[in-house]
């Protein structure tokens, strides 16, 4: 019956087509074009560049992924290339699908991209004209009619500098986006009385309501049949009707109902194998994700508590530990240490919620996403310069004081917002025993990771509740006095050096007028605090109308507008010349022939920097690498990077750093520390 369909379904788009071969096409006017494009406008000799082919149908029409589905055939490409030039298989990005009386095809109903790697041989004179054609036969079809087109598309490569326009980097990153991204691990399939059975490892956060598998191959499963998805632990399961042509692997793109997709392939086992798997994930399913939620809340308090000496956090720390040691009693002690715990376990639960609030929705981000937004670096730069002048004297806020006039009014509120602030300042680092923390907390259910970014937050105020509860702590500490004005303004330091490297991610993440016009904003907000500060000596009433002032209006005037995308694309190169940029694709080929040392940094991460200035980049690793033939590759998440953070997730992780280490043909990497020295990249490379 279901052939006798698809012959009649034929028959009317023939009869359509041959209306339409009468009446509509002509030499000139076709009912698909196609344009090709050059990720750089002179592609350098002896570099690989991606090369797209847009394809772009008439209203109402529309055409074919590489597998049609129940009708139609893929596009053909042929090419046509001079000596030196290769070029690879075309990538398509995810179809739609298009159902008709039971006939279920797989289409592109509007403008589509396909992409494709082009290798351009070293012996290639610069300024060298390669001519480029393209002959492609495919299927244009509309609601009624279907029609077979050919055409040949010629171009020419000027061979040159390999530079590329920031507007053609952004293009081709949005059709890089579009293109489904491999699993990292294979799944497992079995076929049972008709019926086909997919399990893929997918965490179990990752909704798939709405989901779709589209299969490579053709009729491996019934394309028109449906699909039902249920999640097993962090096992997705996939029921539906098994096709006539299935073999002992099976490759497909589940694409989610946020649009993203993943590609993957699946070996064929047996049946009662699934179905015990599927027995022994719900039977301890349940028991294991409670066991990794309470080593990862374990985690997170060690890494909160290890934030505290962060440049940014130890003079708030120490600051709030020693106004602790002048409470007049034990209750306001006590009081005080959970009030800042309360504000300090609240912002972390806060951003956490964001995150995961975010992810579900569909965007790929991780911890520490706000450091990636220039208008959110601008922020803490003028919030971090006020905190330095306070503690330096220019003029006081009675919540980060200690022996002002304004003590008094500071109380269980005042500590409260110091454990937010402090919070707020730190979060963005990431240490040891954090990463694995914070990465278990975007895959396990949502009540334990939250109570994981609960851990960060507790661990962060662990010192505070420590002197808040135990009376010999606050013994220990020296008696107030003058030595403590000479303390606040030496603690000043280490804010003012925070400032000077938040300046420093902010001039590679925007432009010079950007950063200008966020420094001129600090300026007239530190005018502003001087004026509160002179104000307040002389008890002069609305004191801080200088400082709101000031600070508000022109850093409202700086967030108003925000910097080209790429701006950060014109500063230098801010890696070493040897590391190749990250990409999935890159990392295979590089793979097949090296041994691989991966990292992913940023430049508002601390660890990160120090790592590479210590270990990374010490003339014995370089040396090591250059004799073992080690390929370096780099991941910059300073911007935000969705392939990236979708790396990291799949890896466990949640942000930077991430250190791995991959041996010549195999795909599971060696996870090296988050604290490295250089004699364990050496003895990595001399394995």
């Amino acid at each position: 019956m279901q052939f006798l369909m698809k012959m009649m379904v034929w028959l009317v788009a023939l009869i359509g087509s041959l209306q339409v071969l009468a009446s509509e096409q002509t030499d000139d006017q076709r009912l698909l074009s196609i344009s090709i494009l050059l990720e750089s406008e002179n592609p350098a000799a002896g570099g690989e560049y991606e090369l797209a082919l847009t394809m772009t149908p008439k209203q109402g029409w529309h055409g074919y992924w590489l597998n049609p589905g129940d009708a139609g055939f893929p596009t053909r490409l042929s090419w046509r290339l001079p000596q030196g030039v290769k070029i690879g298989e075309a990538q398509y990005p995810a179809p739609s699908q298009l159902l008709t009386t039971d006939i279920m095809n797989y289409v592109y109903p509007g403008e589509y991209t396909l992409l494709t790697l082009i290798k351009i041989d070293k012996g290639i004179a610069a300024g060298s004209s390669l001519p480029i054609k393209l002959d492609a036969s495919y299927l244009v079809c509309n609601s009624t009619a279907c029609l077979p087109e050919q055409q040949t598309i010629e171009t020419s490569i000027i061979v040159g500098d390999g530079k590329a326009s920031d507007s053609r980097i952004d293009t081709f990153s949005q059709w890089r986006q579009k293109l489904p991204r491999p699993l990292a691990a294979k799944g497992r399939f079995s076929v049972d009385n008709g019926k086909f059975v997919l399990a893929l490892p997918l965490p179990d956060s990752i909704r798939s309501d709405n989901a779709h598998i589209y299969p490579i191959m053709n009729n491996t499963i019934v394309n028109s049949a449906r699909q039902s998805f249920t999640h097993d632990g962090d096992t997705l399961r996939m029921q539906t009707n098994a096709g006539d042509e299935l073999g002992e692997l099976f490759q497909g793109v589940l694409v989610l109902d946020n649009g993203v997709a993943l590609s993957f392939e699946a070996d064929k086992a047996d049946p009662a194998a699934l179905i015990s798997d599927r027995a022994n994930s719900n039977g301890s399913a349940s028991k294991n994700t409670w066991v990794i939620g309470f080593a990862a809340f374990f985690g997170a308090i060690l890494g909160g508590l290890l934030l505290n000496i962060m440049p940014c956090v130890f003079p708030i720390l120490s600051l709030k530990i020693l106004s602790l040691t002048q409470q007049g009693s034990k209750e306001e002690a006590r009081t005080g240490s959970v009030a800042y715990t309360s504000g300090a376990i609240l912002v972390c639960v806060l951003l956490g919620g964001v995150i995961l609030g975010l992810r579900a929705v569909g965007h790929q981000i991780g911890w520490a996403f706000q450091l990636q937004s220039p208008a959110v670096i601008a922020a803490l730069i003028v919030l971090m310069s006020a905190i330095g002048f306070n503690l330096a004297g220019l003029f006081e806020i009675g919540t980060l004081t200690s022996g002002s006039r304004l003590q008094d009014k500071k109380g269980p509120m005042g500590d409260f917002w110091t454990g937010v602030l402090a919070a707020f300042v730190a979060t963005p680092c990431t240490g040891p025993f954090m990463a694995t923390a914070l990465g278990a907390a975007l895959v396990l259910p949502t009540g334990i990771a939250f109570m994981i970014f609960a851990g960060l937050g507790f661990g962060m105020a662990l010192p505070i509740l420590l002197v808040g509860f135990i009376p010999a702590l606050r013994a220990h500490f020296p008696k107030p006095g003058a030595w403590m004005t000479t303390a606040r303004r030496v603690l000043s330091l280490p804010m003012f050096i925070t400032v000077i490297g938040l300046v420093w991610v902010l001039m590679r993440q925007a432009n010079n007028d950007y950063v200008l016009s966020v420094l001129a904003a600090t300026m007239l907000s530190t005018v502003g605090l001087w004026v509160t500060g002179l104000w307040q000596q002389s008890q002069r009433r609305g004191e801080w109308w200088p400082a709101i002032a000031l600070t508000l209006l022109p850093f409202w005037a700086v967030i108003s507008w925000i910097p080209p995308a790429h701006a950060a694309a014109q500063i230098e190169q801010k890696h070493v010349s040897e590391a190749v940029v990250f990409s999935q694709d890159k990392l295979e080929a590089a793979l097949a022939e090296n041994d691989v040392f991966l990292y992913f940094t940023a430049d508002w991460c601390l660890t990160c920097k120090v790592n590479e200035k210590t270990s990374i980049d010490q003339k014995q690793v370089k040396d090591a690498f250059e004799q073992n033939s080690v390929v370096t590759m780099v991941g910059d998440w300073t911007n935000g990077d969705s392939e990236i953070t979708e790396f990291l997730s799949r890896h466990g992780r949640s942000g930077v750093p991430l250190y791995l280490w991959y041996r010549q043909g195999v795909s599971k990497p060696t996870v090296l520390p988050q604290i490295l020295t250089p004699s364990i990249l050496v003895h990595q490379a001399g394995k």
